[in-house]
C-alpha cells in the first residue's frame, strides 16, 4: 500500500504542475520577461502525456517490476520540476504583486537565459521518461474503471464465517417479516469498507433454507465499478433463469438460448417474464455507481414482481444506499472484534489436522489478528500466508513486518480497488495523509487546511469557502 500511495502522490504532482504552467500568473510572466513560450508549450504537452499513462502506470507496477522502477524514477523527476516551477511561479507571482516597482527576488536576479536553460533541461528528462513509458506499453488513456476485481458468487462455506450471527438474525428478520409499507419490493443495503464481509454476508442470507422456502426464485448478480445495464440484466436473467428450473436436463441450452441477446428491451422483457407474480429475491453485489437515474432504469424490471421481494445490495459507497433506499433501514456493517479475527485466521492457518500446534502460537497469533483491524478478509490472507509457516520465529517476523507490505496478501488488492475507484482530487487528498506517521490521529479541519494550501482543493463557484 505504501508503493500504491507513493503513486497516487506522482499522479497529484503531475496534476499540480500543470496547474501551475497553465496558470494566467505564470504564462504571462514568462511573455513579460521574453522567456522560451514555445518551450513551455513543450513541456506541458510532455506532462500532459505522462499523466495520460500514470492510471495504466500504477496498474501495472504491482506485476511489472520494470515499471515500477520508471515510476520510482519519474518520481525524483517530478520532484525537481516541483522545485524549479514553485520558484518561478512564486518569483511570477512576486512580480505582478510589486509590478510598479519592479522587484525581484534575489535568486532571479540571474540571467533569465538560465531560466530556460533549466527548463529545457526538465523538458528533456521527462520527455525521455515519456518514450520510456510507452516502450513499455504504458497505455495512454487507461482509466481505473478497467480494475478488475474478481466476481463473487452465491457459493458460500458457513463453517467458515464467524461474528456475524447478530447482523444474519436482523437482516434475516427484514427478509421474512419485514412490512412493505406500501412498496412492492424492498432493498436491504449492506454498506462497508472493503473487507469487512458484505458479500459474505449476503451469501449467507441468500442461502438461508427458511429464506429459499419464502421466495420463488433467486438470482446473483456481480455489479462492481462498471454498471452495465445490460451485463447486469443479462447475468440476473441467467441466474433467474437456472433457478427457475426444476430440472437439469437442457439447462445449458435454455439458459443460452434466452440470453443470446445483447438488446436491453429484449433482455428486461425476458427478465420480468421471468419474475412476472413471482416473489423474488435478487443480490447486486458489490454495487459502487451511485447514480439514480441508472439504478432507476434497473428498478423499472422489478415492478411486475409480488409483494414482499427483497433486494440485497452490497455497496462501499453510501451514497449508494441512500439512491437505492426504499422503507427499510441501511445497515452498516461494522469489523469483528479482534477474538472473532483470532478464531477465524486460525481456521485457516491450522487447518483441521493442526490443531495441536495452535496453543504453542496462539498468544503471538492474537496479535497478529488485531492487525487485522477487524477485517475478515485480512484474517483470511494472513490465515493462509501463515499456513506454511508453523514455528514461533516465523509467526513473530510476521507480527513485527509492516502487515501490508507482505508478499501475496490477498487484501492488497481490496484496498488496491478501493484507492483505484477513487476520483482523481480524492486520490491527491488521500495520497497527501501518506506523509503522517502511522497511527497518528489527524485532526480534519488541519487536514482540510493542509489540502487546500497545497492545492489539492478546487472551490466551485457554487461552494461559499473551501472549507
Amino acid at each position: 500500500m505504501a508503493t500504491v500511495v507513493a503513486e497516487a502522490f506522482l499522479s497529484a504532482f503531475v496534476e499540480v504542475l500543470l496547474e501551475k504552467i497553465i496558470s494566467t500568473e505564470f504564462v504571462n510572466f514568462f511573455r513579460s520577461k521574453k522567456l522560451d513560450v514555445l518551450l513551455l508549450e513543450n513541456l506541458k504537452l510532455t506532462l500532459l502525456s505522462l499523466q495520460a499513462v500514470l492510471n495504466d502506470a500504477e496498474e501495472k507496477q504491482i506485476t511489472n517490476p520494470a515499471v515500477k522502477q520508471w515510476l520510482d524514477n519519474l518520481r525524483d523527476v517530478v520532484f525537481e520540476a516541483d522545485d524549479l516551477l514553485d520558484k518561478i511561479n512564486t518569483e511570477a507571482l512576486r512580480s505582478k504583486v510589486n509590478k510598479v516597482r519592479n522587484i525581484l527576488s534575489s535568486s532571479f536576479k540571474q540571467s533569465y537565459g538560465l531560466i530556460n536553460f533549466d527548463i529545457q533541461r526538465l523538458f528533456e528528462r521527462l520527455e525521455r521518461f515519456a518514450r520510456k513509458g510507452h516502450l513499455l506499453g504504458l497505455k495512454e488513456g487507461a482509466s481505473c474503471r478497467v480494475w478488475n476485481g474478481t466476481p463473487t458468487s452465491s457459493v458460500v462455506d458457513e463453517s467458515a464465517i464467524y461474528g456475524r450471527d447478530c447482523d444474519r438474525k436482523k437482516l434475516k428478520e427484514f427478509l421474512m417479516h419485514a412490512r412493505d409499507d406500501g412498496n412492492k419490493i424492498g432493498v436491504i443495503s449492506i454498506v462497508g469498507m472493503g473487507g469487512v464481509g458484505k458479500t459474505t454476508l449476503a451469501k449467507l442470507l441468500y442461502n438461508d433454507p427458511e429464506v429459499n422456502e419464502k421466495f420463488d426464485l433467486k438470482g446473483w448478480a456481480y455489479i462492481s465499478k462498471d454498471f452495465d445495464i445490460v451485463r447486469v440484466t443479462k447475468t440476473l436473467l441467467e441466474s433467474a433463469t437456472l433457478e427457475s428450473i426444476d430440472t437439469t436436463i437442457h439447462t445449458e441450452f435454455v439458459t443460452s438460448r434466452r440470453t443470446d441477446t445483447s438488446d436491453l428491451n429484449n433482455l428486461q422483457v425476458q427478465l420480468q417474464q421471468n419474475l412476472n407474480h413471482k416473489t423474488f429475491l435478487l443480490v447486486l453485489d458489490d454495487m459502487w455507481d451511485g447514480s439514480y437515474v441508472d439504478w432507476n432504469n434497473l428498478k423499472d424490471i422489478f415492478n411486475v414482481g409480488e409483494m414482499g421481494s427483497k433486494i440485497i445490495i452490497t455497496t462501499r459507497d453510501e451514497r449508494v444506499a441512500l439512491a437505492t433506499q426504499t422503507f427499510l433501514p441501511i445497515h452498516y456493517l461494522t469489523p469483528l472484534q479482534s477474538d472473532e479475527c483470532w478464531s477465524l485466521l486460525s481456521k485457516h492457518a491450522f487447518g483441521a489436522s493442526n490443531y495441536r500446534l495452535q496453543s504453542n502460537l496462539e498468544v503471538i497469533g492474537k496479535e497478529i489478528a488485531k492487525k487485522c483491524d477487524g477485517l475478515p478478509l485480512a484474517a483470511v490472507a494472513l490465515g493462509g500466508l501463515l499456513r506454511t509457516k508453523l514455528t514461533r520465529n516465523d509467526w513473530n517476523d510476521v507480527l513485527k513486518s509492516n502487515i501490508w507490505n507482505l508478499p501475496n496478501v490477498e487484501v492488497q488488492p481490496v484496498l488496491l480497488s478501493s484507492y483505484h475507484y477513487l476520483p482523481a482530487p480524492l486520490k491527491r487528498c488521500l495520497a497527501y495523509c501518506s506523509i503522517f506517521p502511522k497511527n497518528s490521529i489527524l485532526k480534519k479541519n488541519m487536514v482540510v487546511q493542509l489540502w487546500i494550501a497545497e492545492g489539492l482543493v478546487h472551490k466551485s463557484k457554487r461552494q461559499k469557502s473551501w472549507e
